[in-house]
């Protein structure tokens, strides 16, 4: 259950450098002090918000993984996005419009809640901030763009090692892992793929040494290899 867990300081937020306060200097830091969103925990499972409810807060994802998820009139659902730390989201409000997805943790999440009216005077006051946001908005047109080309373009084999060579190229510890919290059908709902075809060619990449799994991880090798055996023009 979603729960209260203080308020955020974003002079000693740890993940400022991931937010959209990053470019901003100590005066203008020392401008916002008043500002504090809330902290705010969910499990994984829970719902931050429901498609088509009123969009009055932005979130900052500080840890943990959240899914978005696109409810079609027919009730099928689609995954459309797979959040990570300091991730922006949330934001319809701004055009005037309720939320346009369904926003669901996949492991524990903590979020910074930003109120949409309060946001709107800081973007007034401090052009860093509307820049901030503007530069996330082209990066996620621009991935949204890219998937376009990647469900219509390229091969069964090819979506999935771009996404999985993508994915553990971020956050990986020491020894190469990254977490890997999204089932096969996640991962096929996601690339628009069947679980049976996610499946196989992580199977057989398992026994061909491209790729091991523990736990909700996973770790790449060979990538050079698989990518030349894979991808037309090693495009992935």
């Amino acid at each position: 259950m979603s729960h209260l867990q203080g308020r955020g300081h974003c002079q000693s937020c740890g993940i400022r450098h991931l937010s959209i306060f990053a470019d901003l200097g100590a005066a203008q830091l020392g401008s916002i002090s008043a500002f504090h969103p809330a902290v705010v925990g969910y499990d994984s499972g829970e719902v931050i918000y429901h498609q088509q409810t009123p969009s009055n807060n932005a979130f900052t994802l500080r840890h943990g993984l959240v899914k978005l998820l696109k409810v079609l009139p027919n009730g099928r659902s689609h995954i459309v996005r797979v959040l990570r730390r300091g991730d922006l989201f949330g934001f319809d409000g701004f055009a005037g419009e309720a939320y346009n997805h369904t926003a669901i943790p996949m492991t524990e999440v903590e979020v910074c809640r930003l109120p949409l009216t309060e946001l709107l005077d800081l973007k007034k006051q401090l052009p860093e901030i509307e820049q901030s946001m503007m530069i996330r908005w082209i990066v996620h047109l621009r991935e949204a763009e890219d998937m376009m080309v990647e469900l219509g373009a390229k091969k069964a084999g090819e979506r999935l090692a771009s996404f999985l060579i993508r994915w553990s190229n971020v956050d990986r510890d020491a020894a190469g892992w990254v977490e890997l919290p999204l089932s096969r059908a996640e991962i096929g709902e996601l690339l628009g793929l069947t679980v049976e075809t996610v499946s196989r060619f992580m199977s057989e990449w398992k026994r061909q040494g491209f790729l091991q799994e523990q736990r909700g991880t996973i770790r790449m090798h060979q990538v050079d290899e698989l990518r030349r055996l894979v991808c037309a023009s090693g495009s992935c």
